[in-house]
């Protein structure tokens, strides 16, 4: 079976970005890679994955795919007659943006594990392509198509390889989209992959492979200026008070939270996958300041409603902030709530500034490190 592996081999550092209100959040991670993509490594990418072909995407900027290849030829076309050739071989490709730029750097290691009938000079060869996606437009590549072939005993002697392509131009602009979100030039590539043995014609068993990146010169996100179509997460520790009232939505009754049920059935933007109760993604909204005003107005109305109208100031004099889930950045905030049982709810509750603040940092700096653009998508994911 083929499997073809991608990563990316190194992301820039980035600051945090805070944003007006909170509003967009992955599992398994140690606290200092939360919410922070990084580079995939050969040894990262796994065959057991469930869909080789798709691959491993370890986060926005980074791939990567297993091919197992087992070639064989036969004395004659018939697969009956005997078997004269044949060639195992593992190829782990790696793709990773690199950082502040439009390019991409591409690895391959290229495990030879037996052949017989097939000289140590035996060329095995992979093929790289690098197009735009749509035909209309400026978009190219420095290189459209490039390839890396070497014999037998030259893999096993050096089996990594590695491989750069420089993404230029642009698509031309949807004129469905708003004017801030055509001047991010957002434009799509497609990055392929084949492999092949030269003089040979056999069954190679390892159909090509393709990964679709598009790239911006959006200035509100930091890392690589082109991503994988990946739908991020963001971590919630839900031993923080903020991220506590997100927990309590997630995995509480809808009933018992405020509003809650009044508005309506489920929470969006829930990763988890347990009773069922995984929903859609959040989109985040950046350009559309009068949305995130108005879904920050009916959040805080209804802090009013619950908490009456010093519910901004605590007991002791601290003041408050009303926290919202969905964020406030989010077009399934508060203001789009539908005011049925048949849709999504919203949840709202005082804490104190810092708390609020600290999530409007976090937030920023999710969204920023993981290049995520007005109307790109994530999930939410609670830990602890």
């Amino acid at each position: 079976m083929l499997v073809v592996l991608l990563a990316i081999l190194s992301v820039a550092s980035v600051q945090s970005v805070a944003l007006g209100a909170p509003g967009d959040i992955s599992p398994q991670f140690s606290p200092v890679e939360r919410n922070t993509p990084e580079p995939v490594t050969f040894g990262e990418c796994s065959p057991s994955r469930p869909d080789p072909l798709a691959g491993y995407v370890k986060n926005r900027f980074s791939s990567c795919q297993i091919t197992n290849v087992r070639y064989t030829r036969h004395a004659c076309p018939e697969a009956s007659c005997p078997l004269v050739a044949e060639l195992l071989a593992q190829v782990i490709v790696i793709r990773n943006m690199e950082p502040a730029q439009r390019r991409v750097v591409i690895g391959h290691q290229v495990g030879i594990f037996s052949y017989r009938g097939l000289p140590d000079t035996t060329r095995f060869g992979i093929g790289m392509t690098c197009t735009a996606k749509n035909p209309a437009g400026t978009a190219n590549c420095d290189a459209p198509e490039t390839k890396i072939t070497k014999s037998i005993a030259e893999w096993k002697a050096r089996p990594v390889e590695y491989t750069g392509f420089t993404m230029g131009g642009e698509d031309d602009p949807n004129p469905a989209d708003p004017p801030l979100i055509q001047d991010e030039k957002r434009t799509w590539y497609r990055l392929g992959r084949s492999l092949f043995i030269e003089g040979e014609t056999g069954d190679l068993g390892a159909p090509p492979l393709s990964s679709d990146v598009r790239c911006d010169v959006a200035g509100y996100v930091q890392g690589s200026r082109c991503v994988f179509p990946k739908t991020p997460m963001f971590l919630l520790d839900v031993r923080d008070p903020y991220e506590k009232l997100v927990s309590e939505a997630f995995r509480g009754d809808i009933a018992a939270t405020y509003p809650g049920r009044a508005e309506g059935r489920y929470y969006a933007g829930n990763a988890s996958t347990s009773s069922g109760r995984r929903t859609y993604p959040l989109t985040r909204i950046h350009h559309d300041g009068a949305t995130r005003d108005a879904n920050k107005a009916v959040a805080e109305r209804y802090c009013a409603a619950r908490w009456g109208p010093d519910w901004h100031t605590g007991p002791d004099g601290t003041a408050l902030e009303c926290a919202v889930y969905p964020f406030t950045t989010t077009l399934d905030g508060a203001a789009l709530s539908p005011g049925t049982t048949e849709g999504p709810t919203f949840t709202v509750k005082p804490v104190v500034e810092p708390v609020y603040r600290a999530m409007e940092e976090k937030l920023g700096e999710f969204l920023g490190r993981n290049h995520v653009l007005d109307g790109d998508q994530y999930w939410v994911w609670l830990l602890g």
